[in-house]
């Protein structure tokens, strides 16, 4: 397989050109999961019905300007980050493309397209503006939900304080700090760290997508090449890897189209780790035959149970969840003052969970979806 600088952009890409932004708004998250169970906690050990709505209303009003404090607090940080991910995945990518139009053509685009790169900088800073405008929005009903659980299970006798509480904070762990985004109309609920982790790395795959699809215009190029990764979902692994024609007029190739370029679930879509990069006749391809069906045919034995790569990365993606749930648990049963032994034990369960599907099937693990903020240490368990 040849090891072209375009791939290695694509694998930096995979390998998490988003973590630092996510690292961000994990901490985000956890500073706001804090504030909340302080308050139900102190809203819990009020019984009259008059003083505690008088007091919801006011923890509510104070949760609220809270967020929105910590919204501008962490938003010269995620700025700065965007505009850095957007400046060095770009420039790298145009570098790989003029490397492949150099061995061809003897010489390649001038330098990168600055006014596309802008649009797309402002489009994903935009697009996390409404996301951390929903996330105000669904932040105060979960709190007021969870606030009036807590507070009828206590009053009607049927939970003692501590256990009301305790369910309140595994409620508001159980899928952490959501916002909604809308994909054709329709509201999708998503936690931060998934829905900040697609905007970016979606927004620039796309982007690189669009500069690719400039120069080959530009420089009279046909033909690309679609990059090709073990364990890639099964209606992508029909494409990748191959040779397609853009214009769809060549006969010795299938027309681009096929891709589904510009679509949710096509190449470049929503967290698609595919791309693609200029090719001519005569050049090495990046893959051959014989690797595109290692990679297709590749299992894993985990447990005495065989699996596809890509079932059990998502095997390990479930566990990954489970770790971050817990996290949240401890982290929230703490700030509001009650024992969460029980839920750091079952961190070390999931984490040694992780680590066992690791060791057996080589797959790596991604400690940055374990992390919720805090303190980084937590990464490396």
């Amino acid at each position: 397989m040849a090891e072209g600088g375009s791939l290695c952009f694509h694998r930096a890409i995979l390998r998490g050109i988003s973590d630092e932004i996510v690292e961000i708004y994990a901490q985000l998250e956890a500073d706001i999961l804090q504030d909340m169970a302080r308050r139900i906690a102190r809203l819990g050990k009020i019984t009259d019905a008059t003083r505690w709505q008088a007091q919801l209303l006011a923890e509510t009003g104070a949760l609220k300007k809270r967020v929105y404090a910590l919204l501008k607090k962490y938003d010269p940080a995620i700025q700065k980050e965007i505009r850095a991910i957007y400046n060095d995945a770009l420039i790298k990518n145009a570098r790989a493309d003029n490397r492949i139009f150099t061995a061809a053509l003897g010489h390649g685009v001038s330098d990168i397209n600055a006014q596309v790169m802008l649009a797309s900088i402002q489009k994903t800073l935009s697009d996390l503006s409404r996301l951390t405008i929903t996330t105000a929005y669904t932040t105060e009903q979960q709190f007021v939900q969870q606030a009036n659980d807590a507070y009828m299970k206590v009053t009607t006798g049927a939970f003692d304080y501590d256990s009301a509480m305790k369910t309140a904070c595994d409620n508001l762990a159980r899928d952490g700090i959501t916002g909604v985004q809308y994909y054709n109309g329709k509201p999708v609920r998503r936690s931060i760290e998934a829905a900040v982790r697609m905007n970016i790395l979606t927004g620039v795959n796309q982007t690189a997508s669009a500069m690719t699809m400039s120069n080959c215009e530009e420089l009279g190029c046909d033909l690309v090449e679609t990059t090709a990764h073990i364990g890639a979902r099964p209606s992508h692994a029909e494409w990748q890897g191959q040779i397609f024609s853009l214009s769809g007029t060549n006969p010795k190739y299938r027309p681009f189209s096929v891709c589904g370029l510009g679509e949710p679930d096509g190449i470049c879509g929503i967290n698609c780790r595919h791309s693609y990069y200029p090719y001519f006749e005569g050049l090495e391809k990046h893959y051959t035959l014989k690797d595109l069906d290692e990679m297709e045919s590749e299992t894993v034995e985990y447990n005495g149970k065989t699996y596809t790569r890509y079932d059990a990365e998502q095997k390990l993606r479930g566990i990954e969840r489970n770790v971050r749930k817990y996290k949240r648990q401890a982290l929230t049963q703490e700030a509001a003052g009650i024992d969460n032994t029980a839920a750091r034990q079952k961190i070390g369960e999931w984490q040694a969970k992780a680590r066992e599907l690791s060791k057996q099937t080589g797959i790596e693990r991604d400690h940055v979806r374990e992390f919720i903020g805090t303190n980084k240490a937590q990464k490396k368990r």
